[in-house]
């Protein structure tokens, strides 16, 4: 069962890892629970926005098809035991952007930020508990790698954006319960992106905040697991000197599909939907539809 939460968590980090102009990374973020040496995961996503909503969440102006932005990313995260429970962390990707609209069409190619995290179980289960969760907490280091949406742009629509491209720093907390042939888990991240002086603007420091729960099925027999989820992504507002006195704040809310089958017991494979058009009240993003296939490596 531990092997099969961390390829999901995965999953969801490709679907989520640049789901909006502004660069909102990942509502879940991976931590081992099989006591691993080294996981690694390669992941391919192909992400199509669907339309974009302002600061009224009730209008969501749809696209047509005269207008498209498709966003390819492949991404990398490791992970590794330290000790027996501490864990170190690392996600990245390489982002591909298509953008056309009219007259206007175009490619980029850009690096997203890059996740650093260090999680420690707080509460291990060493004994059965038909309540008590295990619980990790984390420590989480961006590194500006990403194209943010305030460098200079050769696409509109924030295509070629990949991140915030500011450095930060913030926290993360996983609650995760077994009740066999379920799973609940829950997790929760926040990062604080450190002021920018970027050639256009200097950004402020704000504030990336996002939360994820997730259900997960396991057929035994197969052996695959089903997973459904909800993640909860929130931008704070900034000022930008420069440009405006303050930016707005950004949410959406995604909901999450994927099946994953066990290949042996260092190998598995997964094929997950993520939809951002279905619930929430959306507001300052655009919104997508993403299918991602990824690989999982454990090794013991």
């Amino acid at each position: 069962m531990g092997r099969i939460f961390i390829i999901l968590l995965l999953n969801y980090q490709s679907l989520a890892l640049a789901n909006s102009c502004c660069g909102q990374t990942p509502a879940s973020f991976m931590v081992l629970n099989m006591k691993q040496t080294i996981s690694a995961s390669l992941g391919y996503s192909y992400m199509q926005a669907q339309g974009r909503v302002f600061n009224n969440p009730d209008e969501f102006f749809i696209w047509n098809d005269d207008k498209r932005r498709i966003i390819q990313s492949t991404q990398l995260s490791l992970a590794g035991s330290i000790s027996s429970r501490h864990q170190l962390s690392m996600t990245t990707a390489l982002m591909s952007a298509d953008y056309r609209s009219g007259s206007e069409q175009g490619s980029s190619q850009n690096l997203s930020d890059t996740l650093i995290g260090y999680h420690f179980e707080l509460l291990p289960e060493y004994t059965y508990s038909a309540w008590k969760a295990v619980v990790f907490v984390s420590t989480f280091l961006n590194l500006p790698t990403g194209q943010s949406i305030y460098d200079p742009a050769s696409l509109s629509e924030g295509a070629d954006v990949t991140g915030h491209n500011q450095w930060g720093y913030g926290v993360g907390l996983t609650l995760r319960k077994v009740y066999f042939p379920l799973t609940l888990t829950w997790q929760s991240k926040w990062i604080h992106l450190i002021e920018e002086e970027f050639q256009q603007a200097t950004v402020s420091d704000f504030e990336d905040i996002s939360s994820a729960f997730l259900l997960d099925y396991t057929a035994e027999l197969l052996p695959v697991t089903l997973t459904t989820g909800v993640t909860w992504s929130y931008l704070s507002p900034r000022r930008i000197g420069g440009l405006a006195p303050r930016s707005g704040s950004s949410e959406v809310t995604s909901v999450l599909a994927s099946i994953l089958k066990t290949i042996d017991d260092s190998w598995a494979i997964s094929l997950a939907y993520n939809d951002q058009t279905l619930l929430g009240r959306q507001r300052n993003i655009i919104l997508n539809r993403t299918l991602t296939f990824n690989i999982n490596y454990n090794y013991f």
